[in-house]
């Protein structure tokens, strides 16, 4: 067996089946990917290093990052075993996952998925990804750590041998990067709690669900999450339209977490336990900034499939089942005066527990403008103690609502084609500004198509937009078997688009390389605020940063015509490891 090995950046996406028939590991650029043997990564303390580790060969083997003996059914082949080692670290705080790919779109393979499975059997002609990372504890002492990754071969029962030996160096400065739940950016992404359920199997508010679900809430913490989704209605969304994709049949319906009844005399109860015990959970994690609640205001509907108004005198299509007690059948609420009772409870509820100030009642993308200021005003009038936000398509509503809504989270085509508007009206609102992009191919984005710094890049943009944080729709919106098919609803909808994580089959999330890479850019919008807080005047340090990362500095310029992404934003590893270089030596005072 002749076994290629080589080293590549973190942000590196393999990706191997469109344009070529041939063995990828025999292009001119699969070789390339085996010609580096060593690598150099600056970090901070409390921080980590990450890269990957690339394995080809002229035959099938099998790639282990485990102690357990490997064997294959299919047939006997070499096991290439492969151990890291930093010296003046404790081994737990490196960790070796292999790399899974997933189908595109177009139907290229790509490299996505960080698995937990301990061996993997590589095809002929395939290269194999393995990422390693290693966490730089709080209390590192800043210097040089050597590296050294050790690779053994090994055939059914012949001795071991190591065949190859590569090393890597990790420069800790001095400068103690802030635990997630203390980080400055504002990270939204919405919780789809029913899927969760769905995935893996277990009753949606079960004990079972809620044991699964705080796996997920800490992968959420890990990355600096600060609202807690609470779905308050059934079907918001109207499952996305999901019943329109008839090619690949997926339930993407989200439920109420409140229990509501009506007593045999007719009196409303509500049951908030399950909200309750989700809000503790997310507190147990540091997730503790906002209480967002989705389904009250701004309902989706697609009337001509029977998802519209279950309401006779209220004009919103909120869907609200109870359990009517004196018959045993579950119905839907249709009068405003218990759409009025439910809104009260939910804001007495609030109020009871000291929270009411975290609470806000969001609206996705208001498309009736009328529609949608009649139920505001409903709401202000009968719940005075809420307070709103609104994810918005379309600038010229900040204008029009500033006063009633606190919080604006704009599409970021909309920031781009309104800049002067938006930095106009910035000192207007009243509570945060943040941005998105979903769906269509606008970028930055977090497709599995896209580069895989456009994720890094969303922390870059919001420091330079100068807003608090960033929105994205769909940590675990998966579609019915995202481990098989994660394409969906394209081209709607881009492969990715929906999720940022998948479902192991032992209940946790598995974490992806645009999850890693979005945390990096979380973490460099970190050490950029902690150089404006500490130095104040940092503009020459800024410029030369931004020089690195932004191609056009011009936000108006993004969505113009014929512009490409590569022609606005860097996409190229060591610009953004050079940006971090200098922002960590400048923090650490060299």
């Amino acid at each position: 067996m002749k076994l290629e090995c080589g080293i590549v950046n973190e942000s590196f996406k393999y990706q191997y089946g469109l344009f070529s028939t041939s063995p990828r590991i025999k292009e001119s650029k699969d070789i390339e990917i085996f010609k580096e043997k060593s690598i150099s990564i600056t970090t901070g303390k409390r921080d980590w290093a990450a890269f990957q580790i690339m394995f080809g060969s002229d035959e099938e083997f099998m790639v282990t990052i485990g102690e357990n003996p490997v064997f294959s059914p299919k047939d006997n082949f070499h096991v290439v075993r492969l151990n890291v080692y930093v010296e003046g670290m404790a081994n737990e705080e490196t960790q070796l996952c292999l790399v899974g790919f997933v189908e595109d779109d177009d139907r290229s393979m790509k490299a996505d998925i960080l698995l937990q499975d301990a061996a993997i059997l590589v095809e002929k002609g395939r290269v194999q990804p393995v990422w390693v990372e290693v966490k730089i504890p709080a209390d590192a002492k800043s210097g040089i750590y050597k590296g050294r990754i050790d690779v053994y071969s090994g055939y059914m029962f012949e001795d071991e041998k190591k065949v190859n030996s590569m090393g890597f160096d990790i420069i800790v400065k001095d400068v103690m990067m802030p635990a997630p739940k203390d980080y400055r950016f504002y990270l939204d992404l919405w919780q789809h709690s029913s899927n969760i359920a769905r995935k893996h199997e277990v009753g949606l508010w079960s004990n079972e669900h809620f044991d699964i679900l705080e796996r997920y809430i800490k992968s959420l913490s890990e990355l600096g999450q600060k609202a807690i989704s609470i779905i308050a209605s059934d079907i918001p969304w109207s499952g996305q339209g999901c019943f329109r994709v008839k090619n690949y049949p997926s339930d993407l319906f989200e439920y109420n977490i409140i229990k509501v009844e009506k007593s045999v005399s007719g009196e409303l109860a509500f049951d908030f336990s399950n909200l309750e015990r989700y809000i503790n959970l997310c507190f147990k994690y540091g997730i503790d900034k906002e209480i967002e609640i989705l389904g009250l205001i701004c309902i989706w509907k697609y009337e001509a499939e029977g998802y519209g108004r279950v309401t006779v005198d209220y004009p919103d299509a909120i869907r609200i089942r109870y359990l009517d007690r004196k018959d045993d059948c579950y119905k839907y609420l249709k009068y405003k005066n218990e759409i009025e009772k439910y809104f009260k409870a939910i804001e007495e509820f609030f109020i009871h527990k000291s929270l009411i100030e975290k609470v806000r009642i969001v609206a996705d993308e208001p498309l009736d403008k009328i529609l949608y200021n009649e139920v505001l005003a409903f709401m202000r009038d009968i719940t005075p103690s809420f307070k709103f936000k609104t994810a918005i398509n379309h600038v010229d509503f900040i204008e029009e609502s500033k006063g009633k809504i606190e919080d604006f989270i704009l599409y970021l085509p909309a920031v781009s084609s309104a800049w002067d508007e938006i930095t106009a009206i910035k000192s207007k609102i009243k509570g945060r500004l943040a941005w998105y992009v979903c769906c269509e191919p606008s970028y930055p984005n977090t497709f599995i198509a896209s580069p895989l710094l456009e994720a890094r890049f969303i922390g870059w943009l919001t420091a330079f937009l100068n807003f608090e944080g960033f929105l994205r729709w769909n940590y675990t919106v998966w579609p019915e078997n995202p481990r098989e098919r994660i394409s969906y609803n394209y081209p709607l909808w881009f492969a990715g688009d929906t999720n940022f994580v998948y479902p192991a089959n032992n209940g946790t999330p598995l974490l992806t390389l645009r999850y890693k890479s979005l945390k990096r850019g979380v973490e460099d919008f970190e050490l950029i605020r902690m150089l404006e807080e500490r130095f104040g005047n940092c503009k020459g340090i800024l410029e030369k940063v931004w020089d690195l990362i932004f191609k056009v500095k011009d936000i108006k310029q993004f969505y113009c015509q014929g512009v490409d992404r590569t022609d606005l934003y860097s996409v190229e590893y060591a610009d953004y490891a050079k940006a971090k270089e200098i922002l960590l030596n400048a923090l650490d005072g060299k």
